[in-house]
Formats: structure tokens, C-alpha cells, sequence
């Protein structure tokens, strides 16, 4: 006897939500393969549609250009980073991190969201920053910066630092930002050092602990 079709078991499709994302995930990747294997030169639409498995119609049915996948991808990776933090600095307040300690673990996940990693994250960074000034790619940075900015408070309240002015904020996360675009574009090999790692560390820990008040001009010399 045959199964009442009400009975049968529906065939499994995937929603075209689900799909759509899938799709996009290809994109992604195929422009990430590209940039680490044959390079910035070799990034066209019909080469990413190409390596993604579909086609070009498809492909600018989901982005207008090739301009337009970067910021996707910019600001997914941004999102990704700035959700990692948020769980690094939810960790910290419930374990009692030191303000160091905070600071350390923010820069090595910064270094590996926008600069170290594995090639492929490499070469999408270097790209990433070379369009950062773009007037697109600005909305992107200045939304990173100010939720940096906003991680940075918050480090400095946990640990009963002083809280740094907007002025400092400002100019903590361009130097911050600036440092390791340069270092990335420059492919320089501080960027596995730990001594970059260190720098960009004090660089953050001198805006965010007190210094000693600087004597006054009859002060007597130790």
C-alpha cells in the first residue's frame, strides 16, 4: 500500500536563505584562495566565479563588483573579531584578568585578525588595507575604531584606570590601526615578533595607566 502522500516524509531543500549564504560563503573563499595563491593581479569577477562554482550573473546578482565583495568580506571578518573580543573581555571580568593581561590578549587577537594567520588571511588583510581609504572601506575603519575605542574604555573601568578622553581614544586606535597596516602591507616579519606584539602593548597600557605627576620646577632631584 502506498504511503499517503500527507504521510510522506517532505524531501529535505535547503531555504533560500541557507542557500544564498552558502553561495556567498563560496565567494569568500574563492577570493581568499585567489589573493593567497596567485595574487592581487589574478582577482577578477569571472575568475572568483570561477573558483566559487557559479556563475558571473550569479555572482553580481549577490555583489555589484569586485569592490563590493572586499567590504563584505571586511566587514563579516570586522564583526567576527569584534565578537571575539567581546567574548575575551567577558572571560577576563570573570576570571579577574589584570589590565596587561587584557591588553596582551586583545593585541594577539588584533595581529591575527588583521595582519598574522595563515595566508590566505594574510593576503586579505594586505589587500584589506590597501583600500582602507576609500571612501566605502572608511566606514568599515572608523566602525572598527570606535568599537575598539569602546573595548578600551572598558579595559581601562574594569581595571580602575583612568578613563582616556575621546582625543586619546582617537589617536590610540589610528596609531594602533596604523602600525600593524603598515606592517602588514610591508610584510614585515615583526608582525610574528613578540616584540611588536610588546610594542603595541605598552603603546596601549601608557594611555590607560596613570603616570606619576610630573614634579614641579622647585621640585629637589632624587
Amino acid at each position: 500500500m502506498s504511503t499517503p502522500p500527507s504521510d510522506r516524509p517532505a524531501a529535505r531543500r535547503a531555504p533560500r536563505q541557507e542557500r544564498s549564504q552558502f553561495t556567498v560563503d563560496a565567494i569568500f573563499e574563492a577570493v581568499a584562495r585567489i589573493l593567497a595563491t596567485q595574487g592581487e593581479s589574478a582577482l577578477t569577477t569571472n575568475r572568483i566565479a570561477e573558483l566559487a562554482g557559479v556563475s558571473v550573473g550569479s555572482l553580481y546578482q549577490y555583489f555589484p563588483s569586485k569592490d563590493a565583495i572586499l567590504l563584505a568580506m571586511l566587514d563579516r571578518h570586522c564583526d567576527q573579531l569584534m565578537l571575539g573580543l567581546d567574548a575575551m573581555f567577558a572571560q577576563a571580568l570573570a576570571e579577574g584578568w589584570s589590565a596587561e593581561q587584557q591588553a596582551r590578549a586583545y593585541v594577539r587577537q588584533y595581529l591575527q585578525g588583521f595582519g598574522g594567520g595563515p595566508p590566505e588571511g594574510r593576503a586579505l588583510a594586505r589587500l584589506s588595507w590597501k583600500l582602507d581609504y576609500r571612501a566605502s572601506m572608511l566606514v568599515s575603519v572608523r566602525g572598527a575604531s570606535e568599537r575598539l575605542a569602546l573595548h578600551l574604555q572598558r579595559m581601562a573601568r574594569d581595571n580602575q584606570l583612568k578613563d582616556p578622553s575621546a582625543a586619546q581614544l582617537f589617536v590610540l586606535t589610528r596609531a594602533f590601526m596604523g602600525a600593524v597596516r603598515a606592517a602588514s602591507l610591508e610584510q614585515s616579519p615583526l608582525l610574528d615578533s613578540g616584540e611588536f606584539e610588546e610594542a603595541l602593548v605598552e603603546l596601549c597600557l601608557a594611555y590607560l595607566i596613570p603616570r606619576p605627576a610630573a614634579p614641579g620646577p622647585h621640585a629637589t632631584p632624587p
